[in-house]
């Protein structure tokens, strides 16, 4: 999953999710964020959170199909702060929507629904849903999603 902040000209974000089995994609989506959004982190939080439901249930789905035991969802997120917001807690968050938001995604990681790690931006496989991409990003982008890489 991935956000970029205030990509549009009226100041709203717009965020991607990209749902991988096996090294294959197997659900894209990317969207214009309905309300307009402070922070990079803000965004990078509101898209992770708003996606927490929707792994729990693709997890119990892929389960049941396979009738075998999956290992949780893995989500990769280049924002250190809500890596941090969301694993350990604290930080500043300025309402309580957002602080909703962060026990939401950490009582998931908490019940081991799903783990959050690092990966570096130049990683990022959701960047291709987010942002308009060239040249080797755009290659890394197409194969990764086709699963050729």
């Amino acid at each position: 999953m991935d956000a970029s902040f205030a990509t549009h000209m009226d100041g709203k974000s717009h965020t991607g999710v990209i749902v991988m089995v096996g090294g294959v994609g197997v659900f894209f989506a990317s969207g214009k964020r309905k309300c307009v959004i402070k922070s990079p982190t803000e965004a990078e939080l509101i898209k992770l959170s708003n996606n927490v439901g929707f792994l729990e249930l693709f997890h119990e789905i892929l389960s049941f199909v396979l009738n075998c035991s999956v290992e949780i969802s893995t989500v990769y997120q280049d924002n250190m702060s809500v890596i941090l917001l969301v694993t350990i807690g604290g930080g500043r968050v300025r309402t309580k929507h957002l602080r909703t938001r962060m026990y939401l995604t950490m009582e998931a990681i908490k019940e081991k629904n799903l783990m959050v790690k690092y990966v570096h931006i130049l990683g990022m496989t959701a960047d291709g849903f987010t942002k308009v991409l060239g040249g080797s990003d755009f290659d890394f982008f197409i194969d990764q999603v086709l699963g050729t890489n």
